[in-house]
């Protein structure tokens, strides 16, 4: 008995549907919103009355998704379920509050100015926002569309920023890239102190320093260790009730079994005594 092969177009709507849902991957969607001084022309300064304004430019080196280039089908029905515009509300003249006040003696707008709205298709469902370090600011209107998200920040330049990740409500993984001279170490405990919403284990810090990307439970262990081995080499000294090696604010048993201790901590001890 022949099979037949039936074409594309002319198979039932409820497959071709399917199959154009199968087509879509996830990807990292790069996202960045940059701030230039350009000299405009001369209607739209007489429409803000400013000799010069601030442009906010979205960019983005990541091309549309394929499905959505493959036909008129496939873009209609990705494009309404699973695709979306977004990164288009950028700011806007709108009134006087909006002026920001330079070093220079005349005022600067910040305008969302483009002849045409630039977006970026994204499916927050699958895709990897990356803003890198493009103030959290300019997408406040998309922390509830986030789902997996990345920044680069130095933890101790973020400032007020750092309370923004609380409020990414529907975040499931978070990448934190790890600016600073430290790298992750200066991220110990910030699951808890920036009340981050997904789960710590998704809470990944990427470390360019010591190459490596670890989530927050692994990135506050390595700090722990860290700090007991700092004591551990300062020293450490018997403690005269138990006769036990002793280290200030570390638990028993974590010299685990080691027998030499250094002289310093004998020295220290007798120091913290003389102020007791």
């Amino acid at each position: 008995m022949a099979i037949s092969f039936h074409l594309f177009p002319h198979l039932p709507w409820e497959i071709r549907s399917r199959i154009w849902e199968l087509t879509i991957e996830p990807r990292m969607v790069d996202v960045r919103i940059s701030h230039e001084w350009d000299d405009l022309s001369d209607d739209v300064k007489a429409k803000y009355n400013h000799s010069r304004l601030g442009l906010l430019r979205l960019r983005s080196s990541t091309p549309v998704p394929a499905p959505l280039q493959a036909c008129r089908e496939a873009r209609s029905h990705l494009g309404h379920r699973f695709y979306h515009k977004a990164f288009k509300q950028l700011p806007a003249a709108r009134s006087s509050s909006e002026t920001v006040r330079c070093e220079t003696p005349e005022d600067r707008l910040e305008l969302g100015l483009e002849a045409e709205p630039r977006y970026i298709w994204v499916n927050f469902d699958v895709d990897l926002v990356d803003t890198g370090d493009t103030p959290f600011k300019y997408f406040e209107s998309h922390f509830l569309d986030l789902k997996r998200w990345k920044f680069a920040r130095d933890r101790y330049s973020m400032g007020d920023e750092a309370k923004v990740l609380g409020k990414v409500v529907n975040a499931k993984e978070i990448f934190a890239v790890c600016l600073g001279p430290r790298g992750a170490s200066d991220w110990e405990a910030t699951y808890e102190q920036c009340c981050v919403p997904c789960d710590k284990a998704r809470f990944w810090l990427i470390d360019p320093i010591h190459g490596r990307t670890v989530t927050a439970i692994e990135n506050d262990a390595l700090c722990d260790e860290a700090w007991v081995r700092d004591y551990r080499k300062a020293g450490a000294y018997l403690d005269p009730a138990t006769m036990q090696p002793f280290v200030p604010y570390l638990p028993p048993g974590w010299f685990e079994g080691r027998e030499r201790w250094d002289v310093i901590y004998r020295w220290s001890r007798g120091y913290e005594e003389s102020y007791r």
